[in-house]
């Protein structure tokens, strides 16, 4: 039995509405991490009605403490976070954790390169304005680590959340010229 707050119930209506309304025959789907809110409303939401879908979390290499925190199977807390998605910054806490843990089944980090590549795609291709921390999904999926992982390899239908489209241009073409 799983505690969590009004949020994240409410954040699970993504799953319901993916799930339902718009493509049943996903088999996986891939959420920001920052504090576990939106990703535990999408994990308990889905995995109630599909227990076998994968539930997996993008997060930034700089910012990676839901990786560092599943390998370690208790909340590490890190000094600092460096990053350009400013919005996953923030770290699992005593509500969160215990449904991350438990719902979901993998955290794919991404470096800032691959975080802004695919914003640019989001935009030059769906025409969609994201923020970094909203574009992590599809840098996940897209990069190799996510490629090459046997674990993933049979998600053939997998959902990504973008999220967000609070972009500060002067800091991310800064970031983007290290």
């Amino acid at each position: 039995m799983f505690k969590f707050n009004c949020s994240c119930s409410g954040q699970g209506t993504i799953s319901l509405e993916l799930l339902e309304q718009q493509v049943p025959q996903l088999d996986g789907i891939i959420v920001p991490i920052s504090g576990g809110g939106l990703i535990s409303g999408v994990a308990l939401a889905a995995k109630s009605i599909n227990p076998a879908i994968r539930i997996f979390a993008a997060e930034p290499e700089g910012a990676n403490d839901a990786a560092q925190s599943k390998s370690a199977g208790r909340i590490i807390t890190l000094p600092e976070t460096n990053t350009v998605a400013d919005g996953l910054r923030a770290f699992l806490g005593d509500l969160t954790w215990p449904v991350v843990r438990d719902l979901v089944d993998g955290v794919i980090t991404v470096n800032d390169e691959e975080i802004i590549n695919a914003m640019k795609l989001c935009y030059e291709i769906l025409k969609v304005a994201v923020e970094p921390s909203g574009a992590i999904g599809l840098a996940a999926v897209l990069s190799k680590s996510f490629k090459k992982n046997s674990a993933w390899k049979d998600c053939s239908n997998i959902g990504i959340i973008l999220s967000g489209g609070n972009v500060d241009l002067g800091i991310l073409w800064d970031a983007y010229k290290k």
